[in-house]
């Protein structure tokens, strides 16, 4: 059985989520002003009747697509927290997922298409106001739970909270651009050091340093402790 044929067998569900997959792919290698139906229908496989079927528009199933990326990036998140995890591990967790330098530069890219196409078009601006509102909604929470656990020192914290996803954002362009003076492996950091003068936490507690450097003077079992 062909691929488009196989496709088109398959439950509504896996169909939708083959042609998610495939628009953001297509996203990716074209921008949103280079794709087209054909194009996602191409890559997921399948015709582009199908592809209209599901999202009814182009504009459709890119925006979904954008959406798709990022509950990834919430459910990766959710798993990699260890239970009862604290404030301080939820936020350097974030800054760890927020600058992946692996598969998240493309997904960066996706997000500055979303910034150039809202600038012109209603729809992707509410699309935008809606990722930004969860995005900024996650970063208040844990800096509620800092505060209320004793841990960070903030005025404001929903003020905060936009000036630390308005900073990963800005941080995420110039390593997407490969900006010599913003390596990829420092992004983390660099976050991560702005959060803690806003938090009013120690640096090295928010980057995890002292607890390595623990690990690291800790002896192996049967290892003299001294001379």
């Amino acid at each position: 059985m062909t691929g488009r044929s196989s496709l088109a067998a398959k439950d509504p569900e896996e169909r939708r989520r083959r042609i998610l997959a495939a628009a953001v792919q297509v996203l990716k290698e074209k921008g949103f002003a280079g794709a087209r139906i054909a194009d996602v229908a191409a890559a997921a496989g399948t015709s582009p009747a199908l592809v209209v079927y599901h999202f009814k528009t182009l504009d459709g199933a890119l925006a979904e697509a954008v959406g798709s990326v990022e509950d990834e990036f919430y459910d990766d998140l959710e798993r990699r927290l260890p239970p009862r995890a604290t404030a301080l591990e939820r936020l350097r967790l974030i800054g760890e997922l927020g600058s992946d330098t692996g598969p998240a530069v493309g997904n960066w890219a996706l997000w500055m298409e979303v910034w150039v196409r809202a600038l012109r078009d209603g729809q992707t601006r509410a699309l935008r106001r809606a990722l930004d509102a969860r995005w900024r909604q996650t970063l208040r929470e844990v800096i509620d739970a800092g505060v209320a656990e004793g841990t960070f020192t903030c005025a404001d914290p929903q003020a905060t909270a936009v000036r630390l996803a308005a900073l990963m954002d800005g941080l995420a362009v110039q390593v997407s651009l490969r900006d010599p003076d913003v390596p990829e492996q420092r992004m983390t950091g660099l976050w991560l050091e702005a959060a803690a003068a806003e938090l009013g936490i120690d640096v090295d507690d928010v980057l995890g340093r002292r607890r390595r450097a623990s690990r690291a003077r800790k002896p192996a079992a049967g290892q003299p402790t001294g001379r």
